[in-house]
Order: C-alpha cells, then sequence, then structure tokens
C-alpha cells in the first residue's frame, strides 16, 4: 500500500521517485519534522534528543523547536540530480530553529546591514543621496528579503562581513564543539549549520518547496530519458 513508502524510515533514490509521485510534498515534510528520527542520529536516538537541547541551550528556545533538515534528515541529497549521492560523515548538520522570536531578532539585526549599505548622503542645501549598490549587494538584499517573506531567516543569504552572520556561525561553531563531545560513534559529523523558521507552518512550507522542486526534478528527468 502506499502508505508503506510513507513509513519508510530512509528511502532509496528509487522510493523517494516513488514517494513524491504518491504524496504531497506537505504530506511528506510534515513527517520528516515530526515523525522521524534523521539519518545521522538513526542508531543514536538518544543522542538526537541531547543535540535538539544541546541546540536549545545555546538559542534559549525548547528542544521540541530544533529540527534537522537535508541530507543529514532524509539520508540523502534532496536535489534530482544527486539524489544517488547518500549522506556521508564530511556532511554538516543542517539545523532548523522554529522560533518566532528569534527570527523576529535575527530579520531585525539583518536590517541593520541593509541600513549600512543603502543609507544615504545628505549633503546642506541638497536632497539625500541614495547609494549605488554593487550587484553582489544586490543579490544578498533580494535573498534576505525572499527567504524573511517566507518566515525563514537564513545566515548564508547575508554576506561574509555581515555581523549577525558572524555571530550566528559563531555560536554553531560553539555547538559544534559541544556536539564531538556528545559523540556517540564515528560517524556522526562535528560541524553544525542553521537557520531559523518564524512558525513550525513556515518550517513545513520551505521543506515542502524543496521536495515539490525535487518532484519537478523528477519529471523532467524522466521526460528527457523518454524523449
Amino acid at each position: 500500500m502506499p502508505s508503506s513508502l510513507l513509513a519508510t524510515p530512509y528511502p532509496t533514490a528509487d522510493e523517494w521517485r516513488k514517494l513524491v509521485e504518491q504524496f504531497s510534498p506537505e504530506a511528506i515534510a510534515h513527517k520528516l519534522l515530526l515523525a522521524h528520527v534523521p539519518y545521522v542520529f538513526r542508531s543514536e536516538p538518544l543522542k538526537y534528543a541531547l543535540f535538539r537541547k544541546t541546540i536549545g541551550d545555546a538559542f534559549k528556545v525548547d528542544p521540541t523547536s530544533v529540527f534537522i533538515v537535508g541530507s543529514a534528515m532524509s539520508g540523502r541529497s534532496l536535489k534530482g540530480r544527486d539524489i544517488e549521492k547518500v549522506y556521508s560523515p564530511e556532511s554538516d548538520i543542517d539545523t532548523l530553529i522554529v522560533s518566532e522570536h528569534l527570527f523576529a531578532s535575527y530579520v531585525m539585526r539583518s536590517l541593520e546591514w541593509t541600513k549600512e549599505i543603502t543609507e544615504p548622503t545628505r549633503q546642506a542645501g541638497s536632497n539625500p543621496v541614495s547609494p549605488s549598490l554593487p550587484p553582489e549587494q544586490v543579490k544578498h538584499v533580494g535573498w534576505l528579503s525572499l527567504y524573511a517573506c517566507k518566515g525563514i531567516w537564513r545566515p548564508d543569504s547575508l554576506p561574509n562581513e555581515a555581523e549577525v552572520r558572524q555571530d550566528f556561525f559563531d555560536k554553531f561553531a560553539q555547538v559544534s564543539l559541544k556536539t564531538l563531545g556528545l559523540q556517540l560513534s564515528d560517524d556522526t559529523v562535528a560541524k553544525v549549520n542553521g537557520r531559523v523558521a518564524r512558525t513550525f507552518d513556515d518550517a513545513v512550507r520551505d521543506l515542502a518547496g524543496s521536495i515539490a522542486r525535487l518532484r519537478r526534478e523528477f519529471a523532467e528527468e524522466a521526460e528527457r530519458e523518454s524523449g
């Protein structure tokens, strides 16, 4: 029955092709976030609980607000061209924190960076003049607004020199060291990255968007093969 495929803990590449045909992206996203032990902790569910608590303590949120996404969650890349690529110990643990307070805080701090680069120059007796931004900065402003409007704050939407990005990644670097202390097996990675969702529904929509993209990529692949 189709439901057995949704219950499969870590689908193979071929099973993912069938899974996205049989179920909606939202249903798959809910399953992965709520009823799924991430692949990286598949043999160590206790360590997953400790990991969530470590992140929760670092960012002052409840451990139940901490989730793992990406290949560390699914066990393989969720990009059509890389679906055969299995998660490896060298990969990061991509973490998602659901917190309206954190989301608002990081977005506001990101706007401080936006203010710095867009603040007009003022001279006596003339109107303020807005700066001409280089393409790289325009790109980051676009990324920041694109994800924020979806209820997601991503540090990598900002340039390396943005203070809020550096602070966020520094905090995750400290968490990575603590993760090493929790290490229970040789195949657990130490590097941790993250993002913040405003609400759980925003987190579901973000993940469902990735799964919908995977479905489209599979359809395009099938069309090329049949053509």
